[in-house]
């Protein structure tokens, strides 16, 4: 497996990381950590070459440098930070939304301009092209945002000609965030309603596509909410829905060790400290997007299909394209040891109801 070619080097990291303590310095070196792991895989996966070399030397190095750290005793400076340990421990699905809601709220309302109005009209346009989706007559529809966040991709709908587009998150601070933007733009025919994908506030069949990117995997029900995007789904319409994929690859299994690297951290403090390396804001997002989830489940096709039949979903398609930077993209495209480095690619499906 990938993750045991990698075991005892990410082992000795996470040792170096316990041992350097909680002080400020210690929590703002493991988010720099994130930083490092997450550049140097990119380079390493860039290069065309066999990554399990590279990503075990980015442990070592890191390694390295926190024993350094503590041997010199600068690990020492500043007081110790809040911890956010006791908010993953409990399980409660009202905690868990709350604490979520929050992270990703603050996360979308730090994007910029360009991170929120034009890139995810590009990445949407182009996963619908290549895949062949057929969003003709677009401005008759009527779509359904399940889990909008900061509402950039409800949006994007709008923007690609939907005549009425929702979103609906359980972040207070996103959707003030998102409705805030709408208003300043002048956009219409695009509101948010707060609420839980798990519950979604609408009756039966209210919608002609319901687009959920990427959310059910960081919630504590994700057939619960497979089964409430259907239901809406009116007959003849069409659901959109995105799922962290395993076998994951290299990519996941350094994800999971930086979930571990920094279990118990502040989530803001930890996105404070990337922004004083100069990070955009996008890419901050993409970075702790997975790393500091409360829940971050990786899910087999088998699983999710499962889940659609029984929900009612039909025509049923798992997509194998996406944007350039997708991992699907490269495994399409067959890029040098793509499947060691991504796994089975993303999990997206488009599907019907009849």
């Amino acid at each position: 497996m990938v993750e045991t070619a990698i075991a005892n080097h990410s082992r000795e990291l996470l040792d170096a990381s316990r041992i350097l303590g909680s002080t400020r310095w210690g929590s703002t070196a493991r988010a720099w950590c994130v930083s490092y792991l997450f550049m140097g895989m990119d380079q390493i996966f860039a290069s065309n070459q066999d990554p399990i070399a590279g990503i075990n030397e980015l442990f070592d190095n890191l390694t390295s440098f926190l024993r350094a750290a503590t041997v010199s005793g600068i690990n020492q400076l500043g007081s110790t930070l809040t911890q956010a340990a006791s908010e993953d421990a409990d399980s409660n699905r009202r905690t868990i939304e709350k604490v979520t809601g929050q992270y990703y709220g603050r996360l979308f309302r730090a994007f910029s301009s360009s991170s929120f109005w034009v890139e995810p009209v590009e990445l949407l346009r182009t996963r619908l092209e290549r895949n062949g989706i057929d969003i003709s007559q677009l401005e008759r529809k009527k779509v359904l945002d399940a889990g909008c966040g900061g509402g950039r991709y409800t949006v994007a709908w709008r923007l690609l000609g939907a005549g009425r587009v929702v979103g609906v998150d359980v972040s207070a601070i996103g959707i003030a965030s998102a409705q805030q933007r709408v208003k300043e733009a002048g956009l219409d025919k695009v509101s948010f309603r707060k609420g839980s994908v798990l519950d979604l506030p609408f009756p039966d069949e209210s919608f002609d596509i319901v687009f959920s990117n990427g959310v059910l995997h960081h919630t504590v029900d994700w057939q619960r909410g497979i089964s409430e995007i259907v239901r809406v789904v009116k007959t003849g319409g069409i659901g959109w829905l995105y799922l962290i994929e395993n076998p994951g690859g290299l990519f996941w299994a350094v994800i999971k060790v930086l979930r571990e690297l920094m279990k118990g951290e502040n989530r803001e403090f930890a996105r404070v400290s990337l922004q004083m390396l100069g990070i955009p804001d996008n890419r901050i997002f993409y970075m702790l997007d997975h790393v500091m989830a409360p829940i971050n489940l990786q899910l087999r096709p088998a699983e999710i299909e499962e889940c659609l039949v029984s929900a009612g979903a039909t025509q049923i398609r798992r997509l194998n394209r996406g944007a350039d930077f997708d991992r699907i993209e490269r495994i399409y495209q067959n890029e040098p040891f793509a499947q060691l480095k991504y796994g089975i690619g993303e999990n997206r499906y488009i599907f019907s109801k009849e």
